[in-house]
Protein backbone atom coordinates (compact mmCIF):
# COMPACT_ATOMS: atom_id res chain seq x y z
CA UNK A 1 0.00 0.00 0.00
CA UNK A 2 1.15 3.44 -0.83
CA UNK A 3 0.99 6.28 2.02
CA UNK A 4 1.25 10.20 1.24
CA UNK A 5 1.37 11.91 4.84
CA UNK A 6 -0.02 15.32 4.06
CA UNK A 7 0.32 18.23 6.84
CA UNK A 8 -3.24 17.48 7.80
CA UNK A 9 -2.28 14.23 8.98
CA UNK A 10 0.17 15.72 11.30
CA UNK A 11 -2.34 18.03 12.85
CA UNK A 12 -4.07 15.65 15.38
CA UNK A 13 -1.78 13.96 17.90
CA UNK A 14 -2.31 9.95 17.68
CA UNK A 15 -3.11 10.15 13.41
CA UNK A 16 -0.30 8.40 12.04
CA UNK A 17 -0.15 5.24 15.14
CA UNK A 18 -3.89 5.16 14.23
CA UNK A 19 -3.45 5.04 10.77
CA UNK A 20 -1.06 2.38 10.44
CA UNK A 21 -2.59 0.36 13.40
CA UNK A 22 -5.85 0.47 11.30
CA UNK A 23 -4.40 -0.36 7.82
CA UNK A 24 -1.66 -2.87 8.77
CA UNK A 25 -4.01 -4.75 10.62
CA UNK A 26 -5.98 -5.83 7.37
CA UNK A 27 -4.68 -8.85 5.67
CA UNK A 28 -4.21 -8.08 2.64
CA UNK A 29 -1.87 -5.16 3.64
CA UNK A 30 1.84 -6.79 3.26
CA UNK A 31 3.49 -3.60 3.04
CA UNK A 32 3.11 0.16 3.64
CA UNK A 33 4.63 2.28 1.10
CA UNK A 34 5.62 5.66 2.50
CA UNK A 35 5.87 9.35 0.98
CA UNK A 36 5.34 12.65 1.74
CA UNK A 37 3.56 15.25 0.14
CA UNK A 38 6.03 17.36 -2.62
CA UNK A 39 4.38 20.18 -3.63
CA UNK A 40 5.30 22.85 -6.16
CA UNK A 41 7.73 25.70 -5.68
CA UNK A 42 5.72 28.65 -4.27
CA UNK A 43 2.57 26.40 -3.53
CA UNK A 44 0.61 27.33 -0.46
CA UNK A 45 -1.60 24.41 0.41
CA UNK A 46 -3.39 22.53 2.86
CA UNK A 47 -1.23 19.96 2.49
CA UNK A 48 2.03 21.25 2.32
CA UNK A 49 4.34 19.98 5.17
CA UNK A 50 5.93 23.12 7.37
CA UNK A 51 9.12 22.56 8.95
CA UNK A 52 7.69 22.01 12.14
CA UNK A 53 5.12 19.34 11.22
CA UNK A 54 8.28 17.78 9.22
CA UNK A 55 10.55 17.66 12.25
CA UNK A 56 7.36 16.04 14.31
CA UNK A 57 7.21 13.34 11.36
CA UNK A 58 11.20 12.80 11.44
CA UNK A 59 10.86 12.06 15.19
CA UNK A 60 7.88 9.74 14.90
CA UNK A 61 9.16 7.67 12.03
CA UNK A 62 11.50 5.56 13.40
CA UNK A 63 9.17 4.75 17.07
CA UNK A 64 6.01 4.10 14.36
CA UNK A 65 8.25 1.57 11.90
CA UNK A 66 9.18 -0.52 15.61
CA UNK A 67 5.47 -0.91 16.59
CA UNK A 68 4.76 -1.23 12.58
CA UNK A 69 7.68 -3.69 10.83
CA UNK A 70 5.02 -3.73 7.50
CA UNK A 71 6.13 -0.16 7.34
CA UNK A 72 8.71 0.37 4.30
CA UNK A 73 11.29 2.84 6.36
CA UNK A 74 14.49 1.10 5.63
CA UNK A 75 17.79 2.68 8.00
CA UNK A 76 18.99 5.99 6.61
CA UNK A 77 15.40 6.74 5.51
CA UNK A 78 14.70 10.06 7.73
CA UNK A 79 17.28 11.46 6.82
CA UNK A 80 17.41 10.94 3.29
CA UNK A 81 13.52 12.81 3.55
CA UNK A 82 15.24 15.58 5.57
CA UNK A 83 18.02 16.05 2.98
CA UNK A 84 16.52 16.22 -0.52
CA UNK A 85 17.93 16.43 -3.56
CA UNK A 86 18.25 20.81 -4.14
CA UNK A 87 17.35 19.86 -7.92
CA UNK A 88 16.22 18.01 -10.65
CA UNK A 89 19.73 17.84 -12.11
CA UNK A 90 21.01 16.66 -8.19
CA UNK A 91 18.22 14.03 -8.04
CA UNK A 92 19.58 10.51 -8.82
CA UNK A 93 15.76 9.08 -9.77
CA UNK A 94 15.26 12.36 -12.08
CA UNK A 95 18.25 11.50 -14.06
CA UNK A 96 17.41 7.68 -14.20
CA UNK A 97 13.94 8.13 -15.14
CA UNK A 98 11.86 9.06 -17.75
CA UNK A 99 8.25 9.83 -17.12
CA UNK A 100 5.35 9.69 -19.37
CA UNK A 101 1.73 10.87 -18.64
CA UNK A 102 -1.73 8.52 -19.13
CA UNK A 103 -1.38 9.12 -22.53
CA UNK A 104 2.26 6.93 -22.77
CA UNK A 105 3.18 9.91 -25.25
CA UNK A 106 3.48 13.34 -23.10
CA UNK A 107 7.02 13.29 -21.47
CA UNK A 108 6.30 14.71 -17.65
CA UNK A 109 9.52 16.70 -16.64
CA UNK A 110 11.68 17.22 -14.70
CA UNK A 111 10.59 14.35 -13.06
CA UNK A 112 7.10 12.19 -12.25
CA UNK A 113 5.86 15.37 -10.43
CA UNK A 114 6.01 17.82 -13.70
CA UNK A 115 5.44 21.23 -13.43
CA UNK A 116 7.89 22.91 -11.13
CA UNK A 117 8.50 21.02 -7.86
CA UNK A 118 9.75 22.16 -4.27
CA UNK A 119 12.75 19.60 -4.59
CA UNK A 120 13.94 21.04 -1.12
CA UNK A 121 10.83 19.64 0.22
CA UNK A 122 10.66 16.07 -1.56
CA UNK A 123 8.92 13.33 -0.26
CA UNK A 124 9.25 11.06 -3.10
CA UNK A 125 10.24 7.78 -1.73
CA UNK A 126 12.81 6.60 -4.68
CA UNK A 127 14.08 9.78 -4.85
CA UNK A 128 14.63 10.39 -1.12
CA UNK A 129 16.62 6.63 -0.91
CA UNK A 130 18.58 7.09 -4.45
CA UNK A 131 19.89 10.32 -2.94
CA UNK A 132 20.73 8.66 0.60
CA UNK A 133 22.47 6.02 -1.78
CA UNK A 134 24.78 8.17 -3.83
CA UNK A 135 26.89 8.63 -1.13
CA UNK A 136 27.18 5.28 0.64
CA UNK A 137 30.59 3.61 0.33
CA UNK A 138 30.73 0.29 -2.28
CA UNK A 139 34.78 -0.77 -2.44
CA UNK A 140 38.30 1.35 -2.60
CA UNK A 141 37.02 4.62 -1.85
CA UNK A 142 34.30 4.39 -4.34
CA UNK A 143 30.82 5.50 -3.50
CA UNK A 144 27.90 4.07 -5.69
CA UNK A 145 27.47 7.92 -7.19
CA UNK A 146 30.86 7.12 -9.07
CA UNK A 147 29.25 4.38 -10.62
CA UNK A 148 25.85 6.14 -11.20
CA UNK A 149 27.62 8.83 -12.88
CA UNK A 150 29.56 7.04 -14.30
CA UNK A 151 26.27 4.69 -16.04
CA UNK A 152 24.98 7.89 -17.30
CA UNK A 153 27.86 9.09 -18.50
CA UNK A 154 28.45 5.89 -20.97
CA UNK A 155 24.90 5.95 -21.53
CA UNK A 156 24.92 9.50 -22.60
CA UNK A 157 28.02 9.12 -25.16
CA UNK A 158 25.86 6.35 -26.72
CA UNK A 159 22.79 7.77 -27.63
CA UNK A 160 24.97 11.00 -28.82
CA UNK A 161 26.89 8.18 -30.91
CA UNK A 162 25.28 8.12 -35.15
CA UNK A 163 23.53 4.90 -35.37
CA UNK A 164 24.70 2.34 -38.20
CA UNK A 165 21.88 1.01 -40.01
CA UNK A 166 21.94 -2.81 -39.52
Amino acid sequence: MSWVITNQMLQRPGYLDEYLAFWTARPEIGRVWLSLYTPQKGEISAERLTRASRERLFEALPGLKEKYPTLILPHGATEAFARPPASPEECTFSRVSVNYSADLKTRVQPCFFGGNPDCSQCGCAVSAGLHWLRERPIALGLRARHLIDASLAIGHIDRAAPQEAG
